[in-house]
């Protein structure tokens, strides 16, 4: 299946709307996780020793079976629907490293 980088850009100012929706935003991943579709996840903290400073946004890499369902995946994205990220950006991804 097709990987993609989705990299995903939070706007200013919600850093208390996103720690209070990340419970629901984890369990989205973990379910990805547990499909085997999940290939890496996390945040870009402004501070990664104070999440009160805030997050640049996240970024993660996924394998779905086409770019149309991923987008209805990302649809119903918790942080997207809440209004934490302002943007979220998609592009294929070919994987090399590590091999396997």
């Amino acid at each position: 299946m097709p990987l993609f980088v989705v990299t995903c850009t939070d706007q200013e100012g919600t850093v208390e709307k996103r720690l209070a929706i990340r419970p629901q935003h984890i369990a989205r991943l973990n379910q990805l996780d547990e499909e085997g579709r999940l290939i890496v996840a996390g945040a870009m903290p402004k501070d990664p020793s104070n999440p009160q400073a805030g997050f640049y946004g996240s970024t993660i890499i996924v394998d779905f079976e086409s770019r149309e369902a991923l987008d209805a995946w990302l649809k119903e994205e918790p942080f997207l629907k809440e209004g934490v990220y302002s943007h979220i950006d998609v592009k294929p991804f070919n994987k090399a490293f590590p091999k396997g």
